[in-house]
């Protein structure tokens, strides 16, 4: 969402971007205030652009995005060099607040969530880049007791189903091959009787496309509909980002979550019996307010039972106005953080035996770009989201090609190119 994000203030900008801070006419942080620490790394790049505004007294310096939107005014109070503040919803009011302090010399706040056009100004989209984002929502109606969203995102505003059509046809004519729908809950989505299945399957009629992803799911808000879609639609990827957070009902309840694991597990099982191929990823909160070790004892037994292809995990960070911030019965940071070891260990084991099962299978990956490895070298994504790395040119990029994958490791897969569709007949 802040990678979409920070590609609309681009476009509303309208300006050439430059690597270096000192050539900039006005610099945007972009902010995310998920964590404390991401709030705290945000805060620190702001100060360091203090010297900038030094040396270059109109040069302008902005911040939008989510700590924006989380401490407004109190930015300009704490910090004389800043000139305009903007949340979440603003990035349309991004050029008049510049154009106002170029003319009046004066800063500017505008955190407002009562904005008529959210999704008024699209993002730019990188030549050549064969993927992208299409924002499908804005905000959250959930009451998760750990999340800041709903306070610095707003209530859901779900995007009429013309204007996402739209700028993923704009994409597509641009180039783009896959496209990535996203929303805090991207699944609860709906807008004049359609819902996220209908969405899928109309975005599948663009022409040109090759895929669809979608992140992140809530997992009260998987339907039939939605199944059917991944099990029916070609252009549908067998991937999907499925948020636990933990594997104990009790901490459940306590979270707000809605659900309990044994709902999560018969999600999963209808998931995978439609399609037995699916990759499913999660996320997952350890030391949260009141978390036991029989609490944790039940998350990495949800790891064994459901075996997930990756996990993000984090030690649950305290954030300002949610109902957790006021549990009084904190996990200690120690506690906290063996436990997140002792389960990022446990997965690493699982994605690994994972991504070595697949070695000797054919695997289709659409071409993103040259690999990190080396220039002889591509790389793409296979439909489960698994990164494939394999000797190839250039002219491959923006193409699904069949790779025969030779080696697994703990993020990525290694690969050959099959260029012959009777050794991809006859390997398989």
């Amino acid at each position: 969402m802040n990678e979409y994000d920070s590609s609309r203030i681009r476009s509303a900008l309208g300006m050439e971007l430059t690597d270096d801070p000192k050539e900039a006419d006005v610099v945007i942080v972009n902010t995310c205030a998920i964590r404390e620490k991401a709030d705290q790394k945000a805060l620190s790049s702001l100060g360091r652009f203090k010297h900038l505004k030094l040396r270059k007294p109109n040069a302008i310096i902005g911040v939008g995005g989510c700590v924006a939107q989380l401490y407004g005014e109190r930015l300009l109070d704490h910090m004389p060099h800043l000139d305009i503040v903007f949340g979440t919803r603003n990035i349309p009011m991004l050029p008049e607040l510049i154009s106002q302090v170029q003319r009046e010399k004066r800063r500017g706040v505008e955190t407002s969530f009562d904005v008529e056009e959210i999704f008024d100004v699209e993002p730019y989209h990188e030549a050549g880049k064969v993927t992208a984002f299409v924002s499908v929502q804005q905000g959250c109606n959930k009451t998760c007791a750990y999340c800041i969203v709903p306070s610095v995102r707003g209530k859901e505003v779900n995007r009429p189903l013309s204007d996402i059509l739209r700028e993923a046809t704009n994409l597509v004519q641009k180039g783009v091959k896959e496209i990535t729908l996203i929303g805090q809950t991207v699944n609860s989505w709906k807008s004049d009787g359609y819902r996220f299945g209908d969405l899928l399957r109309t975005v599948s009629d663009i022409e040109g496309l090759l895929r669809i992803r979608f992140t992140t799911s809530y997992p009260r808000d998987i339907t039939k509909k939605l199944i059917d879609a991944l099990r029916d639609i070609p252009k549908v990827c067998h991937h999907i980002h499925l948020p636990v957070q933990s594997g104990s009902n009790r901490v459940l309840k306590m979270m707000g979550r809605t659900y309990t694991r044994e709902w999560y597990i018969e999600t999963v099982s209808r998931l995978r019996d439609a399609v037995p191929d699916i990759a499913i990823t999660t996320d997952i909160i350890v030391g949260f307010p009141g978390e036991s070790e029989e609490d944790f004892k039940d998350t990495m037994k949800l790891l064994r039972d459901v075996e997930f292809d990756g996990t993000f995990s984090f030690k649950f960070s305290s954030r300002p106005g949610t109902p957790a911030a006021e549990f009084s019965d904190t996990v200690a940071d120690e506690v906290a953080a063996r436990r997140l070891f002792e389960l990022q260990e446990f997965q690493r084991e699982i994605t690994v035996k994972k991504n070595m099962s697949r070695v000797g299978q054919i695997e289709e990956v659409l071409v993103e770009g040259e690999s990190k490895n080396s220039t002889n070298w591509v790389s793409g994504r296979t439909t489960h989201n698994r990164i494939v790395n394999f000797p190839g040119t250039g002219e491959l990029k923006g193409n699904l090609v069949n790779v025969k994958i030779t080696e697994g490791f703990q993020n990525s897969l290694r690969g050959r190119l099959i260029e012959n569709l009777m050794e991809v007949n006859h390997v398989s």
